[in-house]
């Protein structure tokens, strides 16, 4: 028993690593530089390592992916209950999702640009995608009778808030734009 609980524990801590070296190498250099070879000798094992705990690349940017969704997830989180008023609380929402996609480009990109075998807006979608979107559906729940689909706007409405911001196709830092996007949904 003791032995299955060191190997169980030995190949987590393998695959934490790997998780941990393409996200840096993410950040760092962008997902085009996250290859096997490169995991493989940041972890100091083998490539075929690497695809004993991940069938592909795109299944370990999938994992970081998963990680993320959990993180914005938590900052969403602690966001809204910050807050003490409806209108604050999806403020501070809003205000923490573009945060997160500012500080984490690469992260951002795997999950919501990139192409993902990720399942959304099914049974089988994973907790930490459904928690996030959990908290934005909250924080818009006091403004309408219609929270997913609000939910979905005000989703969709911050993605391209944080896209366009970030290829510089708009002016300024979004701050005009945010506010018109809250109006719109507190009015």
């Amino acid at each position: 028993m003791a032995t299955s609980e060191r190997m169980a524990r030995r190949r987590e801590q393998r695959r934490s690593a790997i998780l941990t070296a393409a996200r840096e190498f993410a950040e760092a250099e962008g997902w085009q530089a996250v290859t096997s070879r490169r995991l493989a000798d940041a972890i100091d094992y083998t490539q075929p390592v690497i695809y004993s705990h991940f069938e592909s690349m795109d299944a370990v940017i999938d994992a970081v992916a998963v990680e993320g969704f959990g993180e914005i997830a938590a900052a969403l989180a602690q966001a809204r209950t910050s807050a003490s008023r409806p209108e604050q609380a999806l403020e501070a929402l809003s205000r923490a999702y573009l945060g997160y996609a500012t500080a984490h480009p690469a992260m951002y990109d795997a999950m919501f640009v990139r192409g993902t075998g990720l399942a959304f807006a099914e049974a089988s979608t994973l907790p930490q995608l459904v928690a996030g979107f959990s908290e934005i559906r909250a924080v818009v729940q006091p403004f309408t009778d219609q929270p997913d689909t609000l939910a979905e706007v005000l989703w969709a409405s911050l993605h391209g808030l944080t896209m366009l911001q970030r290829t510089r196709r708009v002016p300024g830092d979004g701050e005009d734009r945010l506010a018109v996007l809250l109006a719109l949904i507190t009015s």
